[in-house]
């Protein structure tokens, strides 16, 4: 069976199965609980979808400017094959799942908005924050040097295990603007590259925040498998241990 694990990184799945932010299960039913539709501007209309969570029976709301209503259909129903996460430009709550929590939260957040913005199409909002969350990740690392190459060069030295191709593109953010980069640049990436960079930073946070814990749990599980193992052993030593002379039975008796 192929792989289908980059299905947990998706808020909706298909059109009645989803990744609960709330209670945080995966695959999980959810009801559509229907649409209203509200004016964006004197010349765009948005719908607003509601779904709750067939199992913590938690209500998330959702905004599009398509129409995913199932022709045909008097009860709610998105249509068929349509990516749902594509259509939805912003949700409440927001997806903090796609970014795993075990990055730190400010992090998190910053990828989260910078999404949402390139999923508007402001382009601006998501570079700069796309840009902040680096910087956050520097300053977390400690890294050092005195410009921007400097401090990703000390992250990569800092990270060995990280493909030093990822470091490379991040690196190139300086070349997507004429003026020195910092973490105030407003400077906006077309969408192309910003996927990109968002693309490398994520692969790298991974790297370093995710990895290393699901290794030290894979440890931790087989040290507790191995300590199972060795008090079986023992039991079954004491059980099967003959009894001395003079302990009881036929022994015993004289």
């Amino acid at each position: 069976m192929a792989d289908q694990s980059h299905l947990d990184m998706k808020y909706f799945i298909d059109r009645s199965i989803y990744n609960c932010p709330f209670c945080n299960r995966r695959h999980v039913a959810y009801s559509n609980l229907g649409r209203s539709t509200f004016s964006w501007s004197n010349e765009k209309r948005c719908d607003i979808w509601r779904v709750k969570c067939d199992s913590c029976e938690k209500v998330s709301m959702h905004l599009t400017f398509q129409s995913l209503q199932q022709e045909g259909w008097s009860n709610p129903r998105f249509r068929e094959n349509v990516d749902l996460d594509q259509a939805f430009f912003y949700s409440v709550p927001t997806s903090f799942f796609v970014v795993d929590a075990r990055i730190p939260r400010t992090i998190r957040e910053l990828i989260t908005e910078a999404e949402g913005c390139a999923k508007m199409n402001y382009l601006t909002g998501a570079s700069a924050c796309t840009r902040k969350a680096i910087y956050e990740l520097l300053a977390l690392q400690e890294t050092t040097g005195p410009n921007y190459d400097d401090k990703i060069k000390d992250l990569a030295g800092k990270q060995p295990s990280v493909d030093l191709e990822l470091f490379e593109i991040l690196g190139h953010i300086k070349d997507m603007t004429s003026d020195h980069v910092h973490e105030q640049s407003w400077v906006a990436w077309d969408s192309k590259h910003l996927q990109l960079f968002l693309g490398a930073f994520k692969a790298v946070l991974h790297e370093i925040y995710v990895v290393p814990d699901e290794k030290r749990s894979r440890a931790d599980s087989v040290r507790a498998l191995k300590a199972q193992l060795g008090k079986a052993k023992s039991i079954g030593k004491l059980v099967e241990a003959p009894q001395t002379e003079g302990e009881g039975g036929d022994g015993a008796q004289k």
